[in-house]
């Protein structure tokens, strides 16, 4: 909970308390006046979320019930109030407004949006408009320093169309993901890459993904001198939002299709081209053809792809088809819609796979030996790591989201801190290691760590 919750709620409880055992309630109007103004200031400086609403409209039914019931109260009006700011503390609490690990590095982060369209592709997914062209969204995240006087960057951007699509495709009520406008981000807008030849990492969201789910990790990476890139897969994604607030909404759901790993497979061409063409702007962008704050700062030897589930695959497709990509990780990946090339002739870049123990409960319970045979056709260095107790969704921002939020999604056993901590700090030395060729690397140290295993 927020400072000024914790005082309003404070300040509430002890109003109830005073309105039931002061029988000439001078203390009680004294705390409810009192009670009244803090959370006047916790509107303009905190905001008031859905979550506290209990807690708030106490206030005035206290007041009637003062009014109504001048000596004392019924034991019915009692155990509602009760009910009402005890139940306001639960839904604060479990559905905090969350902050993102401290990204821990030396550097303080910039973030800059790209949008770009590709005229050499025709868009895949309306195939209905003849002259609609591949249209994405692109967030870099850098290293900076010049960041005074500047706020941080909201952790989502256009909420007010953002969250009601969220809703609805979780089937929730569309003011729900309303308080996600309280949560911020470790990154600034309107500043300069401090860093020169910095390695350049491109991550893939999963399917009904987007590039926001997974911040805490692209913070983590330019905290400590890398440039990330993080497209929105339009139309794989759960909603991509353009600058005139267009929006390229989520098509990708094939569920009960009968040949949906086929289907997944041509989507897959086509998010492997958006990478490739990622790569293409990122040469314009250091040459200064494209206006950024990354002129002439990218080490373009030192490319590396990544990404999560569906995003995992078009990471290992895309380290396959392009030899520009000098390293692969891929984070719990559906290896099922991989190209059969791709299987039979493996990859030649340094690849690391982290992944949960199992798949077997999945819809694609075979996952892992396809992509055992991935690996045995693939070069050295590769690695195949376990990270325990984790599931798909830990990979993600949102086991930060909420403390009660396994209980809802498929996320693990735990700690969101730990496993974020373990999974970035991995990451990292693999990159280190493989990629900058690093001798300080301490991969090797990491892969002691008692939460992961090979297999």
């Amino acid at each position: 909970m927020r400072p000024l919750e914790i005082l309003t709620l404070v300040l509430a409880t002890g109003s109830f308390v005073a309105l039931k055992t002061h029988q000439k309630r001078k203390v009680f109007l004294y705390l409810l006046f009192t009670t009244s103004l803090c959370s006047i200031l916790q509107y303009y400086f905190e905001g008031i979320r859905w979550q506290f609403i209990p807690v708030t409209y106490s206030l005035p039914l206290m007041y009637v019930f003062h009014k109504v019931n001048s000596q004392s109260l019924t034991t019915l009006k009692s155990s509602f109030l009760i009910f009402m700011l005890v139940f306001g503390f639960i839904l604060s609490s479990t559905i905090p407004v969350f902050q993102l690990p401290n990204p821990g590095g030396p550097h303080k982060i910039g973030t800059h949006t790209f949008h770009w369209v590709d005229s050499l592709r025709y868009e895949h997914f309306t195939d209905e408009d003849t002259t609609d062209f591949r249209e994405i969204i692109v967030q870099t995240w850098f290293p900076t320093k010049d960041i005074q006087e500047l706020e941080p960057e909201p952790y989502l951007d256009y909420i007010e169309i953002r969250g009601s699509t969220m809703a609805a495709a979780a089937g929730l009520p569309s003011f729900l993901p309303g308080y996600l406008n309280y949560i911020t981000s470790n990154s600034f807008k309107n500043t300069a890459c401090i860093a020169k030849n910095t390695p350049v990492l491109i991550f893939s969201h999963g399917i009904t993904g987007s590039r926001h789910l997974h911040q805490a990790m692209f913070e983590f990476f330019a905290s400590r001198g890398y440039v990330v890139f993080a497209p929105d897969h339009s139309y794989d994604a759960n909603i991509t939002i353009f600058p005139n607030k267009k929006i390229a909404d989520y098509r990708s759901e094939i569920t009960g299709h009968p040949d949906s790993v086929n289907v997944r497979k041509m989507q897959m061409e086509t998010r492997t081209f958006d990478i490739s063409f990622i790569l293409d702007q990122i040469n314009k962008i250091n040459s200064g053809k494209i206006d950024s704050p990354l002129k002439g700062k990218l080490d373009l030897s030192s490319v590396a792809v990544g990404g999560h589930s569906y995003g995992g695959a078009t990471a290992t497709n895309a380290a396959y088809n392009d030899t520009r990509v000098k390293a692969c990780f891929n984070l719990d990946g559906w290896i099922s819609p991989l190209p059969e090339k791709v299987i039979k002739d493996g990859i030649k870049a340094p690849f690391l796979f982290v992944g949960r123990p199992s798949w077997e409960n999945s819809d694609y319970p075979d996952n892992y030996k396809r992509l055992e045979m991935l690996f045995d056709k693939s070069q050295n260095p590769k690695y195949r790591l376990i990270l325990k107790k984790t599931k798909h969704l830990d990979y993600t921002d949102i086991p930060l989201y909420s403390p009660i939020v396994k209980y809802v999604v498929d996320v693990g056993d735990i700690p969101a801190s730990k496993s974020a901590f373990v999974l970035n700090n991995l990451v990292y030395e693999f990159l280190e290691k493989e990629l900058i060729k690093s001798e300080d690397n301490n991969f090797d140290t990491i892969l002691s760590e008692k939460l992961i295993s090979t297999f």
